[in-house]
């Protein structure tokens, strides 16, 4: 394939970290995490108004595979975008999906693996062999190959994986549009830019609003429903957004075309305000609930306390790509200040382990809640909290001992002369 030069940067120079777009993936992990526990969380807090404020929150927490999705798309163009396009033939291709598959195979099948093993013992523990069942031989391949998302069934094994699935599906997508984007980035005006970030936003909002309360994006009625149309939607819809959006802002991070006025902006603390009408937006949303359409099969509360998150919630998308661009834009920002310490910059590289994790630590954490008979109160939110310290420690540890070096190990097979 052809030469083709990069518009952003000169070639083969890697882009400066972004330390608050590393911080954000572990308050997008853990948004998910508090999703996922909730019902523990109202047990444990007990009915009252601000016991269904977190929820409402919480609730929404599925959205923070949305937000990794556009982050997926922001940070690998970049990153990779220059140095791919330098000099791109189809050993580029190929060598940068080989990158992607080091950082996202190795640690899922473990995490599969270590799932497997515990449908086993909660089987043989238990006697009821019902366990067993989540863990269908059949479809192991599917989640092996990355492939599970794509083919919608149910969601076995490691329930969330099929983010994994449809990042791989992005992923594919990159490693040959790459080029294309490369082009566009050279002729686009700002304006066309930001045009096309709201035409790949106009689908995923109006298939997000229009499904049932509580679909979380990823059901119809109570049936899965993931990649019959969604998916591709979802995923490829928000992964360009981010794309894009990279483009737009590579001029800013440069600083080569930036006006005394733009300058100035950076300066303000536009990431914390867009934060806190994401989280405005949201809570309007939850409790204004406009077209009230619940999904078959959910119970609505719990304790009293609501614990659906409104399909509409999706209209925080544009608010979610904002607060990117404003993290990315804006390092004087308390917010990006704060995403950028150490500790939440160490969260942010286990974020992945931890995602693909909480949902065995979690099964655990219920374990131990049912051994201590802990079903309200101090107990039980000592036995979250505990849960939520055993899913960063467990996190830590996978990302330490075997994201990394498996990442390290597969990137060095890759040849020297292949830049991506």
């Amino acid at each position: 394939m052809s030469r083709v030069e990069s518009a952003i940067d000169p070639p083969v120079r890697r882009a400066p970290l972004i330390g608050a777009l590393t911080g954000i993936r572990a308050l997008a992990a853990f948004w998910v995490f508090l999703r996922h526990f909730r019902t523990e969380i109202v047990d444990a807090l007990g009915p009252g108004p601000f016991t269904q404020f977190v929820i409402h929150l919480s609730s929404a927490g599925y959205l923070g595979v949305d937000l990794f999705f556009i982050l997926s798309g922001f940070i690998l163009t970049y990153t990779h975008m220059s140095t791919m396009t330098s000099a791109y033939t189809w050993r580029t291709a190929v060598g940068f999906i080989w990158l992607r598959l080091a950082r996202v195979w190795p640690l899922t099948a473990f995490v599969l693996m270590l799932f497997g093993a515990y449908f086993i013992f909660q089987a043989l523990s238990s006697g009821d062999p019902s366990f067993l069942g989540q863990a269908d031989p059949g479809r192991l391949l599917l989640h092996l190959t990355l492939l599970n998302g794509w083919f919608p069934s149910t969601l076995d094994w490691n329930g969330v994986d099929w983010s994994v699935s449809a990042e791989w599906m992005a992923y594919l997508t990159f490693a040959v549009g790459v080029v294309v984007l490369a082009r566009f980035a050279a002729v686009a005006s700002r304006r066309v830019m930001v045009t096309v970030i709201v035409l790949l936003m106009l689908p995923v909002l109006i298939v997000g609003a229009s499904m049932q309360d509580d679909t979380i994006f990823l059901f119809a009625n109570d049936s899965y429903v993931t990649a019959a149309g969604v998916l591709p939607i979802r995923v490829l819809g928000e992964f360009w957004i981010g794309a894009v959006l990279s483009l737009l802002l590579r001029r800013f991070l440069d600083g080569s075309t930036v006006s005394p006025a733009s300058g100035g902006i950076r300066r303000w603390p536009l990431a914390t305000l867009t934060a806190a009408a994401s989280i405005g937006v949201l809570l309007l949303v939850a409790y204004n609930d406009p077209l009230h359409n619940m999904r078959a099969g959910q119970e609505e509360f719990h304790s009293g306390i609501d614990m659906i998150a409104p399909a509409e919630s999706i209209v925080v998308l544009p608010l979610l790509v904002l607060l990117i661009a404003t993290l990315a834009i804006c390092p004087r920002d308390p917010l990006s200040r704060l995403l950028s310490t150490r500790p939440l910059l160490l969260a942010g590289r286990a974020s992945f382990a931890f995602y693909l994790v909480h949902p065995l630590v979690i099964g655990a954490g219920l374990l131990v809640a049912s051994k201590l008979h802990a079903t309200s109160g101090p107990v039980l939110l000592g036995v979250v909290i505990g849960t939520a310290a055993a899913a960063w420690l467990s996190a830590w540890i996978l990302w330490r001992f075997i994201e990394e070096p498996s990442r390290r190990l597969l990137r060095r097979m890759l040849p020297p002369s292949v830049i991506v």
